[in-house]
């Protein structure tokens, strides 16, 4: 995991895509790391994607994993959907259309002989809100800070009265997981896609979040974002080097957002979003 000072996140911008990096980063209301390992090797077959964005002022956050099977064609058009889609939801602070956007995508290509899971969260500062959608990943862990304590959190299934065209092979909508919870100051939060989930630990076994858990609880770092850095770097470290994984880490800040940014984001609106998001 980094180590350097975080950068101050740009507002109206996306970050991510399919390349190897460590990243931190500094927002309203959270810290941000970031930690993705991507095997050229494996493009053919798909690989994991991810994005991050920022709106106009900075308040809303949004995150997305994906974990895409297919040629590599249909793995950059159907990432470069995903990130469209983002973009044009970026001022949002309701995520629907964005998830709506990632399942249309699927049952789309899926005609194509692709697929994938994915994770769309979005943490809106100036309540601590964190809302998530699941679709086949793992579910996501958060520190909570006043009971210091690790859990798995995840969520609920919802039933839907006209579930979109299903195809064999995917997630219907009825089984896309909902969660939505309130975050307190110093409260950390950890997504992850199968990459990471499927990684095996030193002494053996698949890493999964229940294991993660308990090995977060035994750890003996006693902040919450050594412990998660120090066990990603004992899992990468012992990973091959054909496989993906993709962690993005955030803690919960009293930070606020800048005046500057206050006062620039009804400009910032009539603007275009910064896309700064790579494919390596």
């Amino acid at each position: 995991m980094p180590s350097s000072r975080p950068k101050q996140k740009r507002c109206l911008e996306v970050v991510g895509g399919r390349l190897s990096y460590d990243a931190s980063y500094d927002m309203p209301g959270l810290t941000m790391q970031i930690c993705s390992r991507q095997a050229n090797q494996c493009r053919e077959g798909g690989g994991e994607v991810h994005f991050v964005s920022s709106c106009a002022s900075g308040r809303i956050t949004r995150m997305m994993i994906a974990d895409i099977c297919g040629s590599e064609e249909t793995f950059r058009r159907l990432s470069c959907e995903m990130r469209d889609g983002l973009i044009r939801n970026i001022n949002s602070i309701w995520q629907n259309k964005v998830v709506e956007n990632v399942g249309h995508q699927f049952r789309e290509f899926a005609k194509q002989g692709c697929c994938g899971t994915a994770t769309v969260a979005t943490y809106f500062a100036s309540t601590r809100s964190f809302v998530m959608c699941n679709i086949g990943n793992p579910p996501p862990l958060v520190f909570r800070a006043r009971e210091q304590k690790w859990e798995a959190i995840h969520g609920e299934t919802r039933l839907v009265t006209h579930a979109g065209e299903e195809v064999d092979g995917l997630y219907s909508e009825s089984e896309y997981r909902h969660i939505q919870t309130k975050l307190e100051p110093d409260d950390t939060i950890v997504l992850y896609g199968n990459g990471f989930a499927q990684s095996a630990f030193p002494t053996g076994g698949i890493v999964g979040h229940t294991r993660l858990i308990e090995s977060l609880q035994d750890s003996p770092h006693t902040n919450p974002e050594s412990r998660i850095a120090h066990l990603i770097g004992l899992i990468q470290d012992n990973s091959a080097t054909d496989e993906e994984s993709t962690i993005i880490v955030c803690r919960v800040t009293n930070v606020g957002t800048r005046l500057r940014d206050n006062l620039l984001a009804p400009l910032r609106l009539f603007q275009r979003p910064r896309d700064s998001t790579a494919f390596a």
